[in-house]
């Protein structure tokens, strides 16, 4: 797994303790920060810190940032989200894999489902480079910048519906950040049958949804409903919905911007799945191990599940 002594050597290796106080405009020196044990600061170096400085970003990453301009089609994320974040969830995902015996250093093949801007693939590529990494995504362009920048990494284009160009029982574990909370409720069933075909008997399937958590913020919160496009939803109805039947989606995205990301946005949303739903539903081609709700900032769900 990716820790954050990891992260202390990489900092370490390339001399980097100055540029961090420099970029970070820390009251220490790089003698006592690299002595203490500021793992909030050492994380961070790796994000905010090399965002605000080409020199400690050229020590600390081995490839270059995105241009979100170009490839953020999906989102209006900061870099902050497509590199710190980024680097949150590679650690989380291998937390996860370790914690499931089934740890990334001991795969041979495995999938980043949907990979956007390859935030997580660029960790995983540079900290735990074992295993042979492949990874699927829709809009075109990001798979050109995928490839060009992670020669490590086998990219796909992936088409709005399955199937895959994979082989039965391909990988020894898939994985899927926020992409499940996108999909229409076929769709989705449609694609957990094909990621279940092309994972190995007994392999680990790591996802992110939204749920109830996220729901409750968006009651509570305008800033949370403002980003979850729900301010001129009928909220009670969508609450209705999942309450009473554990599946809710609806359309909110621009038709024009989705479509210049190559997906359609009759089945393309904000999907709520709930953990009763899971159990009942997802529990027919998989073993659920974990369901974290509303481990990510209570925003999205882990859940961790095992190929029956």
């Amino acid at each position: 797994m990716i820790t954050m002594e990891m992260l202390r050597e990489r900092i370490q290796a390339t001399g980097a303790w100055k540029d961090i106080v420099e970029a970070m405009e820390l009251k220490t020196t790089p003698e006592e920060l690299s002595q203490s044990a500021n793992e909030e600061i050492i994380f961070k170096a790796f994000g905010e810190g090399s965002i605000k400085s080409k020199p400690l970003r050229d020590k600390l990453h081995k490839h270059p940032f995105p241009d979100i301009e170009k490839l953020g089609v999906y989102s209006d994320y900061s870099l902050e989200y497509h590199v710190g974040d980024g680097l949150t969830h590679a650690i989380a995902l291998t937390e996860k894999a370790k914690k499931h015996n089934n740890p990334f250093e001991l795969c041979s093949n495995i999938l980043d489902f949907g990979c956007g801007t390859s935030r997580i693939l660029r960790y995983m590529i540079e900290f735990l480079p074992g295993p042979q990494y492949y990874a699927t995504e829709i809009f075109d362009k990001n798979i050109e910048w995928g490839r060009s920048v992670f020669p490590e990494v086998i990219y796909l284009h992936q088409r709005n519906y399955p199937p895959l160009d994979f082989p039965d029982g391909k990988f020894d574990m898939i994985y899927a950040y926020s992409i499940f909370t996108h999909f229409e409720e076929n769709l989705h069933l449609r694609w957990l049958s094909e990621l279940h075909r092309i994972l190995k008997d007994r392999g680990l399937i790591i996802l992110t949804i939204h749920g109830e958590p996220v729901l409750r913020r968006c009651k509570a919160e305008k800033a949370v409903r403002e980003a979850m496009c729900a301010e001129d939803q009928h909220y009670q109805k969508l609450c209705e919905r999942y309450y009473d039947y554990g599946y809710a989606l609806y359309t909110c995205y621009d038709r024009a911007r989705l479509s210049t990301g190559g997906l359609d946005s009759e089945i393309f949303g904000i999907t709520y799945i709930s953990k009763a739903y899971i159990q009942e539903n997802w529990s027919r081609k998989f073993r659920l191990i974990e369901h974290d709700e509303g481990a990510i900032i209570n925003w999205q769900d882990w859940v961790v599940m095992r190929k029956l």
